[in-house]
């Protein structure tokens, strides 16, 4: 499914971008990243992809402290 139709990528793509650990978990490092550098025109994917970095976040393993 496409996430941004401006600067075209898809969910995969953002997917690709969570699971990517030299990728920042914030909005803006995740669509330069899924756009290839390209700064959002629109912005309606701006919700989506907010969405899901704090989906990834809540899923991420937590390691517990010893």
């Amino acid at each position: 499914m496409y996430i941004c139709m401006c600067n075209p990528f898809t969910d995969k793509d953002l997917d690709g971008a969570l699971k990517n650990d030299s990728v920042k978990k914030k909005t803006s490092a995740v669509y330069k990243a899924c756009s290839g550098g390209v700064k959002p025109c629109c912005g309606t994917c701006i919700c989506e992809i907010r969405e899901r970095i704090d989906t990834h976040n809540t899923e991420a393993p937590v390691i517990a402290a010893e």
